[in-house]
């Protein structure tokens, strides 16, 4: 009889043990992105940011150690403007989900590593460091980009017919150039594959050698130079590699055996219990 009561506590805590790390992965949440709005501060001679969407006269201030303390990969940064300023020199550590540039008075040189989204409006300049995903250039504005860009979109401004007036420039390659007239959305250019250090328009205009570019998207020039393939019958499907990020994920199944494990561990301790009052 002591070796099955035995037996029974061993069970109860080992499934115990076992439903522990479940428990863990149900508290998980992914942070959310932060904005610091950028802006150059008169009174104080330096570029300070509020943790808004829009510089706010009723939030606080703060230095950019602050800033540069706090931010993470994700976070979004609006550099926005309108008075005289020193230059802006900023380099973060991190991979930034939005960047926009928004009534700069001088050109405001950022580094990071990377972007998933670059807007530069209307009437600004800027100089960007770090690979673009996607970029996005309106009106008049005047860039640099200084590394890779994969998708490059520019928008004209303004109520004039073909209202492209952008000056950019693109030290790294481009995958997709693509510009569109503000007003009627009309398409200018549609080009591919950019060579590096060859992108470069000029009050709007494409000033690029063709040789340096392709009018063919590259899915549709590899259908067209291969034949047709003979239908295959559907492969079965098969997990795909799992990732850190998606491991930490709770999984239906692992829901369910943290159930069946809870319901194990409590019959070990109703069936102690009941052998503990048969012997008492």
């Amino acid at each position: 009889m002591k070796k099955l009561k035995k037996i029974v506590t061993l069970l109860t805590l080992a499934a115990v043990c076992l439903t522990a790390p479940a428990f863990g992965k149900i508290t998980a949440n992914a942070a959310e992105p932060n904005t610091y709005v950028l802006n150059f501060s008169p009174s104080k001679g330096e570029w300070r940011f509020k943790p808004a969407s829009s510089w706010s006269e009723e939030v606080q201030d703060r230095e950019l150690y602050y800033m540069m303390q706090e931010i993470k990969d994700g976070d979004y940064i609006v550099v926005q403007n309108d008075v005289d300023c020193n230059p802006l020199n900023l380099n973060v550590p991190v991979r930034l989900g939005n960047l926009t540039i928004k009534n700069s008075v001088k050109t405001p040189v950022i580094t990071a590593k990377g972007y998933d989204n670059v807007y530069v409006l209307d009437g600004t300049t800027a100089a960007i460091n770090g690979d673009v995903s996607h970029a996005y250039v309106y009106g008049g504005a005047r860039v640099n980009f200084n590394n890779n860009v994969d998708t490059l979109e520019m928008y004209g401004y303004g109520s004039e017919y073909n209202n492209l007036h952008a000056y950019i420039t693109v030290v790294g390659t481009v995958n997709h150039l693509s510009a569109k007239d503000g007003q009627t959305m009309e398409t200018y250019y549609d080009y591919y594959n950019f060579a590096a250090n060859k992108l470069y328009t000029e009050d709007g205009a494409l000033r690029t050698d063709a040789q340096y570019y392709s009018k063919t998207a590259p899915a549709a020039a590899a259908e067209a130079a291969q034949p047709a393939a003979t239908a295959q019958p559907a492969a079965t499907a098969q997990p795909a590699a799992s990732s850190s990020a998606y491991d930490d994920v709770p999984k239906t199944g692992e829901s369910a055996l943290s159930i069946y494990l809870l319901g194990a561990a409590a019959l070990c301790v109703v069936s102690g219990y009941a052998l503990r009052k048969k012997n008492a």
